[in-house]
């Protein structure tokens, strides 16, 4: 019977004879899954003793992309019920114009008169990208523990740290760790934050005072058909849904409820992300109106960068040389510190733009 011996096994791993570089990827991520999970003592072994070569690592890190791509795109945002999304083609700030003008009545022509002409205005936003992104490290003690199951979850782990930061981007853009953003919620912009508590009467008295408000070239808000977002925290998720429900009781004191007005104008939207950032002592009370992203007067911008719409995932190879001479393998980890580094990147940017559909309450 002939034995093989440690470079024999290695040498017929699928990750190493498959016949495309996609495939080896695949059976790189099948080796570690099931090392990983431990499901026999030879998978144990086989990716202990393919963490020894220098080209499992990279492999193994494409397979992380590969994944994180897939597990991304699977995330659902907070973003994406409120903002608008824009790509930049680099890092330098890209303008929105919001462009007036052309949208109000025809004026009457007189026989033989010439037709009057009409002016366009603009307005400028900005809105900026940046790069963020964290390292995780599969450290020396680790791998001599055959300990990997921190690693199980990585590319679920990057996928949701890159969204909760498109989430971070965008809610820090008009809410801060003391409350409303009054660089955007403030009396130049008609929104500054109002001192009402969360009921179907308050949201009424906002959603009119949205209604009231006209844009640059003087057409009501409520005449453009936007539907509006109540954005609470969950500390009011109950009192926020009650508010928009179908039916409210009877005012006039009848038995029988009547259509509430709000229902299908206004729409919930319960955010964790608020409450991650706000930490004032009016956060639990706090309600926000938000314009729907897909309005002709959207509130809020989501941003990334052309070709670098999804997270990028790398391998870092610092592992220098032995004194003596020749290559060290990547599973030998930095030369610093002994740890296998994995890098997640992403650009992304969030940025608070039209004030025109947006209503703020602290509550009290």
């Amino acid at each position: 019977m002939t034995i093989l011996n440690t470079g024999d096994i290695i040498a017929k791993e699928g990750y190493r004879v498959a016949p495309s570089v996609k495939a080896r990827v695949l059976e790189a991520a099948k080796l570690f899954n099931e090392g990983a999970r431990g499901l026999t003592n030879a998978a144990e072994y086989r990716l202990k003793e393919a963490f020894s070569t220098s080209d499992f690592p990279v492999l193994l890190g494409k397979a992380f992309d590969i994944e994180v791509q897939s597990t991304y795109k699977a995330v659902d945002p907070e973003w994406k019920s409120l903002a608008r999304e824009t790509r930049l083609k680099d890092f330098r700030p890209k303008k929105i114009i919001d462009l007036n003008g052309g949208q109000d009545t025809f004026e009457d022509v007189k026989e033989g008169e010439e037709y009057k002409a009409g002016k366009l205005s603009e307005f400028e936003y900005e809105i900026g990208i940046g790069k963020t992104g964290r390292t995780y490290g599969l450290t020396f003690e680790l791998r001599k523990n055959n300990d990997y199951s921190d690693l199980m979850d990585f590319p679920a782990r990057l996928a949701t740290a890159a969204r909760n930061t498109e989430d971070a981007k965008v809610f820090g853009s008009f809410v801060t760790a003391s409350g409303p953003n009054t660089a955007f919620f403030k009396t130049a912009n008609g929104n500054a934050p109002t001192a009402l508590p969360l009921t179907r009467e308050n949201v009424e008295t906002a959603v009119k005072a949205i209604w009231k408000r006209k844009n640059r070239e003087g057409i009501p808000f409520r005449a453009l058909g936007t539907k509006l977002w109540l954005v609470v925290a969950p500390t009011l998720q109950f009192e926020a849904e009650r508010a928009v429900t179908a039916t409210i009781p009877d005012p006039a004191g009848g038995t029988n409820p009547i259509p509430n007005p709000l229902f299908g104008k206004v729409a919930v939207k319960v955010s964790e992300r608020l409450s991650m950032i706000d930490a004032s002592a009016k956060a639990d009370t706090t309600w926000y109106i938000m314009p729907d992203p897909a309005s002709a007067n959207p509130a809020l911008y989501k941003a990334t960068m052309l070709g670098e719409e999804q997270p990028d995932i790398r391998v870092k190879r610092d592992q220098g040389e032995r004194v003596g001479g020749g290559a060290i393998p990547v599973d030998e980890g930095s030369f610093g510190d002994d740890t296998i580094h994995y890098r997640g990147r992403h650009i992304t940017g969030g940025a608070a733009t039209d004030p025109i559909g947006t209503y703020v309450s602290t509550g009290s």
